[in-house]
């Protein structure tokens, strides 16, 4: 995450575990995607913005995860990923910011990055940082699923921003007033969409093969995308 104020909402794990629930943010959909590009591997994983671990738990169930290691921000998060299984025998925890935290971390180390809706909350320019350390940790042949909200072609984040608001107050349902309240409020404060095109072409500029042989769109839809690159 970008800040410490950017996760605040996702402390309130009422308001967090009626999104995942209602499948509002597509969990279903992400984890089904997950567990096919993730297949054949014996995994060395890097969670960026882990939270809880809950989307890389249910994407990998029943794999054989040789290391995990997750990112957040969030203390109480990463106590609830430590006290849950599904992630290996010995999952490794860092609170602090993806951008300083994967900076430290040996290159050519993990085949498979996993960013969920971590992301977004940094600027195109911090993005294309992070999006450099992924592609060096990467080992050959690794996969880095970046999973995320995204503007439509042609769109800015303030028409995205105006669309998300009508689709939490007429579809986030049954969700309290004061929860939709704060998703709003959070995304307004703290959420950089970009588009399709711009993650595939950062993407491009990080690693070494042209984008037709190294993106593959997992799920799309008008607020979220799941795309599988690779090095």
């Amino acid at each position: 995450m970008a800040d410490p104020q950017s996760v605040e909402i996702f402390n309130s794990w009422d308001l967090y575990g009626n999104i995942v629930r209602n499948n509002w943010m597509r969990h279903e959909q992400m984890a089904k995607f997950i567990q096919s590009a993730s297949a054949g591997l014996d995994l060395r994983v890097l969670d960026l913005g882990c939270g809880d671990g809950a989307m890389a738990r249910n994407g990998l169930l029943g794999r054989r995860i040789e290391k995990y290691v997750g990112i957040d921000l969030s203390q109480d998060a990463l106590d609830h990923l430590k006290r849950a299984s599904g992630l290996g025998i010995d999952p490794q925890v860092i609170l602090g910011d993806i951008r300083e935290s994967v900076e430290k971390l040996p290159s050519k180390s993990f085949n498979l990055v996993l960013a969920s809706y971590s992301l977004h909350h940094f600027q195109s320019q911090d993005k294309q940082r992070i999006l450099g350390q992924i592609a060096r940790v990467l080992m050959p042949q690794g996969r880095f699923l970046w999973i995320d909200i995204a503007c439509l072609e042609g769109e800015d984040r303030s028409g995205y921003i105006h669309r998300i608001q009508d689709e939490i107050q007429n579809c986030w349902v049954p969700m309290p007033t004061q929860h939709c309240e704060d998703a709003i409020e959070h995304i307004c404060n703290h959420d950089f969409p970009e588009r399709e095109s711009w993650m595939i072409q950062a993407w491009d500029q990080v690693s070494s093969k042209q984008s037709a042989n190294k993106a593959r769109i997992g799920y799309r839809d008008e607020f979220y995308i799941a795309l599988e690159l690779s090095i």
